[in-house]
C-alpha cells in the first residue's frame, strides 16, 4: 500500500490523504454549480409564471365559449393548469433546498460571529439531499429559544457539526428506530449544541475519549455492509475536536437511557 510522508512518525495511506482532500474539491464544484444553477432556476420560474397567466387567461375564454369543442377541451386546460401548478411547486422546492446551502455557504465564508439555531436548521434542510436520511430518518429540532451568537468561524463549526450528523446517521444503518435530534441549550457559561441519535450506541471494549484519537474506528460489521460507499477512517470525531478546540470547545460523546448515542459541544459564550 502507498503511504504519504507527513515529516512526523507516523506515515499515512494515500487513500486516507484521498478521502480527507476529496470533500474539500467537492465543496467547491457544489459552490460553482449552486451559482450556475440558480440564473436558469430564476428563468424557469419567470417562465412558468407566464405561463400561469396565459392559462388563467385561455380558461377565461373557454369558460365564455360554447358548443361540443369548448366542452372537449375544458378538461384538457384544467388539466393541463394542474401540471403547471405541481411544475411550479417542485421549482419552488428546488429553489428552496437551493437557498438552504446557499445560506449555510455564506455562513461558512463570512467571518462574522454564527447563529447556532439557523446552522442546526439549515442543516437539517441540506441534509434532505442525503436519500438515507430523507427516506429512513426523522430529524427532530430542539432549540434553546435565545441563542447567543457566537465568536465561532462558520468554516470551522459548520464541518464540525457536520462530522458529527454523519457518524449520527452512520450509527443508525441497520437500527429499527432511526430519529434524529439536534438540540441547542444555553447554560452557565456555554452554549451546547447536541446531536441525539438512535442508533448502535457507542463500543463496550472502548473508552469515549479513545474515539477521538486519530484512526481509532470501531463500528460494528453489520453497520460497514450497510454503507459500502464510504471509507471509514476513525478521522470524524479526530476532525471535529480539532477545528473547534482553538475556541475552548470541547465535545463529548455519551450513551443516551432510551439507547443510542447524544454528541455534545460545549462552546464557551
Amino acid at each position: 500500500m502507498r503511504v504519504v510522508k507527513t515529516g512526523a512518525e507516523n506515515e499515512y495511506p494515500v487513500e486516507v490523504w484521498a478521502e480527507l482532500d476529496r470533500p474539500a474539491h467537492v465543496g467547491r464544484l457544489l459552490r460553482g454549480l449552486i451559482h450556475n444553477i440558480n440564473g436558469p432556476l430564476q428563468n424557469i420560474s419567470m417562465l412558468l409564471e407566464l405561463m400561469d397567466r396565459h392559462q388563467v387567461k385561455i380558461d377565461a375564454h373557454l369558460f365564455a365559449a360554447s358548443g361540443s369543442l369548448a366542452e372537449a377541451l375544458r378538461p384538457l386546460c384544467d388539466a393541463q393548469r394542474g401540471r403547471i401548478q405541481r411544475i411550479i411547486d417542485q421549482v419552488r422546492l428546488f429553489s428552496e433546498m437551493l437557498k438552504d446551502f446557499m445560506v449555510l455557504h455564506e455562513i461558512e465564508v463570512n467571518e462574522s460571529e454564527v447563529e447556532v439555531n439557523l446552522i442546526l436548521e439549515k442543516l437539517r434542510c441540506i441534509y434532505r439531499a442525503d436519500l438515507f436520511c430523507k427516506h429512513q430518518v426523522t430529524v427532530q429540532m430542539r432549540p434553546a429559544a435565545k441563542v447567543p451568537l457566537l465568536r465561532v468561524r462558520g468554516r470551522h463549526l459548520v464541518p464540525a457539526l457536520e462530522h458529527l450528523m454523519e457518524n449520527a446517521l452512520l450509527s443508525m444503518r441497520t437500527s429499527p428506530e432511526k430519529t434524529l435530534i439536534l438540540s441547542s441549550e444555553v447554560t452557565a457559561h456555554h452554549v451546547v449544541i447536541g446531536i441525539q441519535d438512535t442508533g448502535c450506541g457507542l463500543p463496550q471494549n472502548r473508552r469515549g475519549e479513545e474515539l477521538f484519537e486519530p484512526f481509532v474506528t470501531a463500528w460494528p460489521d453489520e453497520v460497514r455492509e450497510a454503507d459500502k460507499i464510504n471509507q471509514h477512517f476513525g478521522l470524524g470525531l479526530t476532525l471535529a475536536l480539532g477545528l473547534l478546540q482553538p475556541y475552548g470547545a470541547t465535545v463529548s460523546l455519551m450513551p443516551h437511557e432510551s439507547g443510542g448515542t447524544v454528541a455534545k459541544i460545549f462552546l464557551p459564550k
